[in-house]
């Protein structure tokens, strides 16, 4: 039974044996493979991931002599573990073969955990998938395909440590949630005073005799009301004399 380990420098082992993987090129043509599982990796992707934009000329052939050293070491029975495919290879290393993917498997398991609330099953899952990390991912091999498979194992890792292990548990508010009996007032609020009534204005009259105004006795509805005073001078025109 072969095992892959990329969590950490690249390795593989038969039974649980170590297997010579041979150069570091050669350990890069079957991490590019491994990271596309079950998927044909097509010639151009793999050698652009050995040597980015400067390959050699006999950049092909080269990589052709890494699967066939490849296909020594890991598959001696000629099982067809690394096929061509569709103009490229793919490797077919079987359920759980590789450590990322149990990695991933695990974190969705402890996901899983999280969300009924079972704390033992977290916890041990955690512990699990975190002790799948040896080392950086992919150590030792340089290039941007490589980069970004670090990158992105890295995030799963992060997400990981970063979630609480124990789910918590949502608080309930301490006040009532109903409204409060609105009181009523025991007195009866003041009423407003009331507005004194209006004095109708009296129409004035002028006298025939003096020109003065009318006297606010004279009332031309009451034609009784006579003012005493009206067509009389109280003093004589004229110099006043005093005694």
């Amino acid at each position: 039974m072969l095992r892959f380990e990329i969590l950490g420098p690249i390795r593989a082992f038969r039974d649980g044996e170590p297997v010579d993987l041979g150069p570091i090129k050669q350990q890069a043509v079957l991490a590019i493979l491994l990271l596309n599982a079950g998927a044909p990796v097509a010639m151009p992707e793999i050698v652009r991931a050995l040597w980015g934009g400067d390959p050699p000329e006999n950049g092909v052939d080269v990589v052709q002599r890494f699967i066939g050293g490849l296909r020594r070491a890991l598959d001696p029975a000629r099982t067809s573990l690394i096929a061509m495919e569709g103009g490229g290879y793919v490797i077919r290393p079987g359920e759980n073969a590789v450590d990322a993917e149990v990695f991933r498997a695990a974190l969705a398991e402890v996901r899983q955990a999280q969300g009924t609330g079972d704390v033992a099953a977290t916890s041990e899952r955690t512990r699990q998938a975190l002790a799948l990390w040896r080392d950086e991912p992919l150590a030792g091999l340089t290039g941007p395909v490589f980069a970004a498979a670090r990158a992105r194992l890295a995030e799963d890792h992060a997400r990981l440590t970063a979630e609480p292990v124990h789910p918590t548990t949502p608080t309930h508010p301490t006040t009532p949630t109903h409204p409060t009996t609105p009181t009523h007032p025991t007195t009866e609020p003041a009423r407003p005073a009331a507005e004194p009534a209006a004095v109708p204005a009296q129409p004035a009259r002028a006298t025939a005799a003096s020109g003065r105004a009318a006297s606010p006795l004279a009332d031309p509805d009451y034609p009784e009301a006579v003012d005493p005073w009206a067509g009389h001078e109280l003093f004589p025109p004229g110099p006043m004399t005093i005694l």
